[in-house]
């Protein structure tokens, strides 16, 4: 039989050889390329529907989480005081892929696993496959001077041809 001493050891080894690295600092710096998004955003949304072009009164949302490593950004666009839409989003870059991750879910029950791109300084790059068919993809584009958030989003029925779907023009408050 064992002493306790002995097993004590083995627990105590067991769990810190099953603990993960800490990679927060790396996460860190990476999602640091994002800071600029921080706030709370206002302004208008044109969205292309069915019936012809609606305007929507757009507010965005953006706050770190987990120390700095996650940032959460909700969007709400109304029409009328009526919320039109509702969305919230979770960005965080992962380590072992080297890439950056975006989680998206609307008030109406859906999700996405988009993928999220740094074109250049302020300016990204995200988008999802439809799962009925079809892609889409938004570009955002800072400008720290003007303090303005350009958002444009195209839908592709076949990732060859892109119809512009919303345009966003925010001013940070």
């Amino acid at each position: 039989m064992k002493s306790l001493p002995t097993i004590m050891v083995l627990l105590i080894s067991m769990q810190l050889a099953a603990q993960t690295p800490d990679f927060s600092a790396i996460c860190k710096s990476e999602m640091k390329q994002l800071e600029y998004m921080v706030g709370d955003w206002k302004g208008e949304a044109i969205v292309q529907t069915r019936n012809g072009p609606i305007t929507v009164n757009q507010t965005e949302h953006i706050e770190w989480r987990l120390d700095g490593v996650l940032l959460a950004i909700e969007g709400t666009g109304k029409q009328n005081n009526e919320v039109t839409f509702n969305a919230i989003a979770i960005v965080n870059y992962n380590p072992y892929s080297k890439q950056y991750q975006f989680r998206s879910y609307t008030k109406e029950g859906n999700s996405t696993d988009a993928y999220f791109k740094i074109l250049e300084a302020n300016k990204f790059e995200w988008g999802f496959d439809i799962p009925s068919g079809g892609k889409v993809k938004y570009t955002i584009t800072l400008d720290p001077a003007n303090k303005t958030w350009y958002e444009l989003g195209h839908y592709s029925p076949d990732g060859k041809t892109w119809m512009k779907s919303i345009e966003m023009n925010l001013v940070k408050l």
